[in-house]
């Protein structure tokens, strides 16, 4: 019966260097060869499978050790570049590495098969159990999951190439004669040995005298020109897959959420919710201008009727293209939010709009990277991680709410006629809100109840007041009063709700209250 192993490589990545190539020469080993799988049965056997004999391990690994036959998935060269620290110049010095790998499907196998040779019952069970045992092949990351097939035939498309091909693959191969001799073997000198003035650095691991076994520091000291024991084999070479650039479908329907996640040496700090999410609206407003500007033929719509150099999204800005405001509720709101173990650091940033965002909204925010020149906010980077996500936190349904930051009134007003006023506030913004949403109307607003700052449901946040409460744009006028509250209504609705002063930028936002 023929020996046929299967390799999966669960990460869509083979890692491993040629031999003979330096690792940032950007080469990849592939077919995996031979030696290389040798040589890791055997690490394999020695950390995870002792009880197994020498001679067991080694009828094994000879049946093997003839040239095989490849059934290759289709794949492609890729690599990725980093700097990394070197500090030979300094400590601000870096290196560029390059880690070339060839990427596979996860779930395609790399067939080896040695139609020729045969194993017992005995010798495939601990063949089995060995490739079982194997959790990488090549470097450390180069995950694995290898089994020994019980089919017949392999339908190889890689094999050794006659002497007419002018483009071979070499392949790394054991010698079948030579692969489990002791000729070149390092040798210690036994009366040193018997002294004990032999640097234990000298020995080499625990395993046979053979030359699938010397390491290749011994080869460097030597100065081999080539590893005892192996030879180099000519095979076929088979193209890689052709490159198909796929481009998502469009959904028949506009994405309503946008969901981002920030990063950065220190998370901006809860109280300043108002400041990040006018430096985003900024930063998304001027990455859409730049996207218009680029595909002018697409941007008509977008133009600004007073400035027609410029283009504004109404979803984006909030604004009609002659500057004036929306007030329908339907463009976006920024919504920053804590969900992280620090409750006091925002962690992400949610953008929702009732209309839904265009290609070109979601294209230009995706392109958001960093907010710069932005104060407090330097170095702050963000990254779109994912579109019509259901926040549960934040969309519920509920009938009962609670303020997940403070709510703000209008205009600046006494202590003593605060709450009154911001309940009255509340309850008038849920009236406008109902009109102007459908699935609002006839759920009615019952219960508007002061939350205070250490109830269990506030518990961990920074209190109200310190919040920032005015707008860039408003800052002569003062901070607005706030407060925290519970929402009762006579319905489940959904979200996300946010009423009172800069509701469309995180202020005032509650959060479906879970029994």
């Amino acid at each position: 019966m023929a020996i046929i192993i299967e390799l999966r490589f669960p990460s869509g990545r083979y890692h491993a260097t040629p031999w003979g190539r330096h690792v940032n020469e950007g080469g990849a080993e592939w077919p995996p060869s031979p030696w290389r799988l040798l040589r890791a049965l055997v690490a394999v056997w020695k950390r995870t499978a002792p009880g197994f004999t020498t001679e067991q391990v080694q009828r094994v690994l000879a049946a093997i050790t003839s040239p095989p036959v490849y059934r290759l998935p289709n794949h492609r060269v890729a690599h990725t570049r980093h700097y990394m620290p070197w500090e030979k110049k300094g400590p601000d010095d870096r290196a560029l590495v390059f880690d070339t790998f060839v990427s596979v499907g996860k779930d395609d196998p790399l067939v080896i098969a040695w139609p020729e040779s045969s194993l017992s019952s005995e010798d495939r069970d601990v063949l089995e159990t060995l490739l079982n045992n194997l959790s990488s092949l090549g470097r450390a990351e180069g995950w694995v999951e290898a089994r020994l097939s019980s089919s017949t035939d392999c339908e190889a498309n890689c094999q050794p190439s006659d002497t007419h091909d002018s483009n071979p693959v070499p392949v790394l191969c054991a010698d079948a004669g030579s692969a489990f001799a002791d000729t070149h073997y390092p040798t210690l000198d036994p009366k040193k040995l018997a002294k004990g003035a032999v640097n234990p650095a000298n020995f080499l691991f625990d395993c046979p005298r053979w030359h699938l076994c010397i390491d290749t520091q011994t080869l460097h000291e030597n100065r081999w020109s080539a590893m005892p024991g192996t030879k180099w084999v000519n095979y076929q070479r088979i193209s890689e897959a052709p490159l198909v650039r796929t481009h998502p479908a469009s959904s028949p329907e506009k994405p309503t959420v946008l969901r981002f996640l920030l990063d950065g040496p220190v998370l901006p700090l809860l109280t300043d919710t108002l400041f990040l999410t006018e430096a985003f609206r900024k930063a998304a407003m001027s990455r859409f201008n730049s996207w218009c500007e680029r595909h002018r033929d697409q941007s008509h719509q977008y133009l600004r009727l007073d400035d027609s150099d410029k283009h504004a999204s109404p979803v984006l800005s909030g604004k009609r293209s002659d500057g004036t405001m929306l007030n329908n509720h339907e463009h976006a709101r920024y919504i920053a939010t804590s969900e992280g173990e620090d409750r006091r650091r925002i962690s992400h940033l949610t953008v929702c709009a009732r209309t839904g965002f265009s290609e070109s909204e979601v294209e230009s925010l995706a392109g958001l990277s960093e907010l710069k020149s932005f104060f407090r906010l330097d170095g702050i980077r963000v990254r779109l991680i994912g579109r019509s996500a259901v926040v549960s936190s934040l969309f519920g349904p509920a009938s009962e709410w609670v303020s997940s930051t403070p709510f703000l009134g209008y205009a600046p007003i006494g202590i003593s006629g605060r709450l009154s006023y911001l309940r009255k506030t509340i309850k008038r913004d849920w009236r406008k809100l109902a009109e102007s949403v459908p699935e609002y109307r006839g759920i009615d607003l019952l219960e508007v109840t002061e939350l205070p700052e250490d109830d269990a449901l506030w518990n961990g946040k920074p209190r109200a007041y310190d919040f920032r409460r005015v707008r860039q744009k408003d800052s002569e006028t003062g901070p607005r009063p706030c407060g925290l509250f519970k929402l009762c209504f006579s319905a489940p609705i959904s979200g996300p709700l946010c009423l009172g002063y800069a509701s469309h930028f995180g202020l005032g936002l509650f959060t479906p209250l879970t029994k």
